[in-house]
């Protein structure tokens, strides 16, 4: 499947909407397994919000690698792609915390170490 964001969205890659409309027309099919290609020629401007909507809700669906190996990106710039390559990081970084936290608490609350009674 290949995706033309211009023509999809716009020029300019900013809104949450526009964020969901990439997530829904691209997440069958990564989830079936196939390789999507994001064509970028012609986007102006994005910004974390579509961002947010977009590859961040992939990014709680799949695994930083799977995404990476089925995402691919054409035509576009080096700016886009090194601001595209650090919410991935940073998202990543970000549910990898999350996962830790939640496993730490798990593992107090089995414990019964939760909760210090005087």
């Amino acid at each position: 499947m290949r995706v033309n964001l211009s023509d999809m969205i716009g020029d300019k890659l900013e809104s949450l909407d526009d964020g969901g409309k990439l997530y829904q027309a691209i997440h069958k099919e990564l989830q079936g397994g196939a390789q999507v290609e994001l064509d970028f020629t012609g986007v102006r401007s994005i910004i974390t919000p579509f961002l947010n909507a977009s590859l961040g809700k992939l990014l709680d669906v799949f695994e930083k690698e799977t995404l990476m190996e089925k995402l691919i990106l054409c035509q576009i710039s080096t700016d886009h792609l090194r601001r595209v390559n650090e919410f991935i990081d940073s998202k990543h970084q970000m549910n990898s915390e999350k996962t830790t936290l939640e496993m730490m608490k798990e593992l107090f609350e089995e414990d019964d170490l939760g909760d210090v009674e005087s």
